[in-house]
């Protein structure tokens, strides 16, 4: 079995817990893009996809937007996929707020998924595009 899921708008990277002297929080926009991603798998799919044990392949393409400041050839190198953003986020940080967001809903526990493909990329269209399969 397969699932394909794209979730629109730009990638928010996972954020670290905060602490203060009042208690410790997650960072609103995080907490808001997770929910938003899980929200979204419910109104798409509706159920735990995948089995309890069954080990999981995952593929991740996260396409950030394309800055509007530089100059035209750096814009139109990202925009034909020619210059990729090496820049912060962290790749590991957008895969740990998709993580966050689909556990409980596409699997059990992410502790099911073996193996991850995860790329990030410029384009017009920001948005990540999630594939997750059984491996056999």
């Amino acid at each position: 079995m397969k699932i394909n899921l794209t979730i629109p708008g730009t990638p928010v990277p996972a954020a670290r817990p905060r602490v203060t002297r009042w208690g410790t929080y997650t960072p609103p926009k995080y907490k808001a893009y997770k929910d938003g991603v899980s929200k979204l798998f419910q109104e798409t799919i509706d159920h735990v996809v995948f089995e309890e044990g069954l080990p999981l392949k995952m593929t991740l393409k996260f396409y950030r937007p394309i800055q509007k400041t530089g100059s035209k050839k750096f814009k139109s190198q990202k925009a034909n996929h020619e210059l990729l953003p090496t820049i912060k986020p962290d790749l590991d940080n957008y895969i740990k707020a998709i993580l966050d967001g689909l556990n409980g809903l596409a699997w059990h526990d992410d502790n099911q998924i073996t193996t991850i493909n995860a790329t990030k990329d410029y384009d017009d269209n920001p948005r990540v595009e999630i594939e997750i399969e059984e491996i056999k």
